[in-house]
């Protein structure tokens, strides 16, 4: 385990960070409604800037994709497909659950199957060993945590009016919504948005491929990231399109007063790119099984960061202590999940 280890982990966590803190401007944005802000954000974060980042830094970005066999393109295309699928419905539920809760679950469930299926569909003999009991007693711990983080949330919206519940007032009206519907809805998009380090582990041949033409290690990942966010983009563009036309809300991109909420969409697709960028550059500094083993890391800081966040923003202001005290724990329990993966993973690697 070289310096270049520590250094992609260093770097991994830092990401998880960054990453932590993209939902929180969302939260600002109070002249639009969510299909604004989220088609605002994802155009930014998964088209505008790494575009312009695969432009800017790389000599022959469209030679790669062409060197690259086309079940690669297609592997990327489709798990791109599946995380804009989790990543619009990670959206709706955080509107629903708040950042923290939300992102616990989503995060959560992200990191365990994230870490897991990379390993089962690359190397299954591995899961079949006793070694591999680590990494089942991990998810039976993520399983609690989720259970407890529920509980929260149910504890939490128990002791909001209905009124206020129901309200579709203002996007910012975090954790008001369906509690039921929220957790479901998180569940979903936790296990479909693993399907971005699937498109990180089965693209590399498209890193490879950038590398072999001169690009560098950090540029190369961005050549990667960049089909497999742009198929990501097509999902949201889609069901944020259905949605501004049927609410009648494409007006609020020129409304008077809404010149800032670009900025925030902006703002939020820096610290998209900015961590996933750092996160792809890290795992690659850890090796052959960085995707693997800095997957746990990442989302643990993000975890971290987003419900720390959560909660300066006031998202259980009047909540009862008992909520907080399960919050709390399903935090800390989740934290502890992700961690005893990444040993198991460690172990059966």
């Amino acid at each position: 385990m070289g310096i270049g280890f520590f250094i992609g982990l260093t770097l991994i966590v830092a990401a998880g960070f960054i990453q932590g803190c993209t939902v929180v401007p969302m939260k600002y944005a109070s002249r639009w409604k969510w299909e604004n802000v989220w088609l605002s954000f994802t155009l930014f974060a998964l088209v505008l800037l790494p575009l312009a980042l695969v432009l800017l830094r790389t000599a022959q970005p469209w030679a790669s994709y062409h060197a690259a066999p086309v079940s690669t393109l297609w592997s990327v295309f489709l798990f791109g497909l599946g995380w804009g699928i989790g990543m619009t419905l990670a959206g709706i539920g955080y509107t629903m659950l708040g950042m923290g809760l939300g992102v616990s679950i989503v995060l959560g469930l992200t990191a365990s199957v994230g870490s897991l299926l990379p390993l089962l569909l690359l190397y299954p003999s591995r899961l079949a060993g006793g070694s591999s009991l680590v990494l089942y007693a991990g998810v039976a711990v993520m399983l609690m945590g989720l259970a407890m983080s529920a509980k929260a949330g149910r504890l939490r919206q128990s002791v909001r009016s209905t009124e206020e519940i129901t309200s579709k007032a203002d996007i910012t009206a975090f954790g008001k919504g369906d509690m039921r519907v929220g957790i479901i809805i998180c569940l979903i998009a936790g296990l479909l948005s693993s399907m971005v380090n699937l498109g990180l582990v089965f693209g590399d041949n498209i890193r490879l491929a950038a590398m072999a033409r001169g690009a560098s290690l950090p540029d190369a990942v961005n050549v990667l990231w960049l089909p497999l966010m742009a198929s990501c983009f097509l999902v949201n563009l889609a069901y944020c399109s259905y949605l501004l036309t049927k609410n009648n809300t494409w007006k609020l991109f020129v409304a008077g007063g809404t010149k800032s909420h670009w900025f925030i969409g902006f703002l939020m697709g820096v610290c998209q790119i900015a961590g996933l960028s750092m996160y792809g550059f890290g795992a690659y500094r850890m090796g052959n099984m960085g995707a693997i083993l800095g997957f746990p890391a990442f989302m643990s800081m993000t975890v971290i960061t987003a419900n720390t966040l959560g909660w300066v923003t006031g998202e259980w202001r009047g909540s009862p202590r008992k909520a907080y005290v399960y919050g709390v724990a399903g935090l800390l329990v989740l934290v502890v999940a992700i961690v005893i993966i990444g040993v198991g993973l460690r172990i059966v690697a």
